[in-house]
């Protein structure tokens, strides 16, 4: 049964696929640690969180849910060698990393630069799980599929559609995403998912995993 209908059959299922987030630079640990509590409590997939917090995280979540990192945070402009220190320096307390691929060297087709990009931190990861933040709402459908492909010959697992900071992602953008890679890897949707009926858009259109600050909104309107 494809994963959409499954949930529709049982809504409550729909928090092991969610990623609760909380990637505000002016996030206090005592949000963190509610954030947390809320993962525990809802039996959300995991939470992601800024590097700053992942020993927390890691403590505090106990290996009962994923603690999952952003890398390259907020644009992906960094150095590679930069974020592959980044990954080193957390990588003990982290299950999953969230990386930005260099929006800048994309732009300028300068692909070998983003596939190398990509390719260097999940080596640095493995064998945890690499997700690709692409940022969809910058890009057109064309540019989108581009993306795409190049995240997928780099070899990491998932492509992600957003931050947030560039505006909402799009069911439209998870189906691009998904006839360009098919079964080889998964799809994370995130970026202005606010409730259940938008979360499973984006899962029938799609995505296996949902990244959103709306968790608990989202279980609030199982039913509506």
């Amino acid at each position: 049964m494809e994963l959409w209908k499954e949930i529709l059959k049982e809504p409550s299922k729909i928090a092991n696929y969610i990623e609760y987030t909380s990637v505000n630079i002016e996030s206090k640990e005592n949000e963190i640690r509610k954030l947390c509590r809320d993962v525990l409590k809802y039996n959300f997939y995991g939470a992601a969180i800024l590097p700053y917090y992942t020993k927390l995280v890691n403590k505090l979540l106990k290996g009962k849910a994923k603690v999952v990192t952003v890398i390259g945070f907020p644009y992906g402009i960094q150095p590679t060698p930069a974020k592959v220190a980044e990954v080193k320096s957390v990588f003990e307390y982290v299950d999953e990393f969230d990386m930005i691929f260099n929006r800048t060297a994309f732009l300028n087709k300068d692909y070998s630069y983003v596939v190398n990009d990509i390719k260097n931190v999940v080596k640095a990861a493995f064998p945890k799980i690499v997700k690709v933040i692409i940022e969809t709402p910058s890009l057109n459908n064309q540019q989108i599929k581009n993306a795409s492909k190049l995240v997928m010959k780099a070899g990491a697992h998932f492509v992600k559609t957003a931050v947030g900071y560039s505006g909402a992602a799009k069911a439209e953008h998870v189906k691009i995403i998904k006839n360009v890679v098919k079964d080889r890897l998964q799809i994370k949707a995130s970026g202005g998912i606010k409730n259940f009926n938008q979360a499973l858009e984006m899962i029938r259109a799609g995505a296996s995993r949902i990244g959103t600050s709306n968790g608990i909104k989202i279980m609030n309107t199982l039913h509506q």
